[in-house]
């Protein structure tokens, strides 16, 4: 596994890390992550759900330390998750929401949510006909496109997708991409992205190979 990273102030800081959960096993493995779109990925595609399960306090690890913003994952971990968005593209905690609900949840959960931004990608991902039906009407493309708003809209420092484009119509692939390269210029929010291949015109600020 490799990872490759600009000279600059870490996001998220691993030390040390020991954890062996099915396929995903790491011994005193250390990395960066950075500001910009980090790609994460694995020939089998059987661990990188894993890796951002981890990096999301979803796992425990036997060793080692997971430091967000000089927040350690063990000695503070609601702090920690406050500065995480993650969820599954198969979760179905959601499902009795409305669309409309379950972004008024997460714009009380993150501090730095931006209204304005989740109206541009409402639109953007043609979401709007949607917002008043329940997450569990929706079809799964759709389903990951409100996660997808979210995760854009939240803010959160450390931003975490997991094959974000599948099952997508092409023109929300294409404007999801868009946002992608605009978090990469941006320079201020690590996305960490699961994926088999690197996002087309999105620049990488580091490759974390699995396996």
């Amino acid at each position: 596994m490799s990872a490759i990273s600009p000279e600059n102030t870490a996001i998220l800081q691993i030390d040390g890390l020991h954890i062996a959960h099915r396929r995903l096993v790491l011994r005193d493995w250390s990395t960066a992550i950075y500001a910009g779109v980090t790609l994460v990925c694995d020939e089998e595609g059987e661990c990188k759900t894993d890796f951002l399960r981890l990096l999301a306090a979803e796992l425990p690890y036997a060793a080692g330390s997971l430091s967000l913003q000089g927040v350690a994952q063990h000695a503070d971990m609601s702090a920690y998750r406050q500065q995480v968005f993650w969820i599954e593209p198969l979760a179905a905690e959601y499902d009795e929401f409305t669309v409309e609900g379950f972004f008024s949840l997460q714009a009380s959960r993150y501090a730095g949510f931006d209204q304005a931004a989740l109206l541009h990608l409402i639109d953007g991902l043609a979401l709007e006909p949607h917002l008043f039906k329940q997450i569990l009407m929706l079809s799964a493309g759709t389903r990951r496109k409100v996660w997808i708003a979210a995760a854009f809209a939240s803010g959160a420092a450390l931003t975490l997708l997991d094959d974000p484009l599948a099952a997508l119509d092409k023109s929300s692939a294409t404007f999801v991409l868009s946002q992608m390269a605009a978090l990469a210029q941006a320079g201020q929010r690590a996305l960490v992205l699961g994926d088999y291949q690197a996002p087309a015109n999105v620049p990488l600020a580091a490759r974390i190979d699995l396996g």
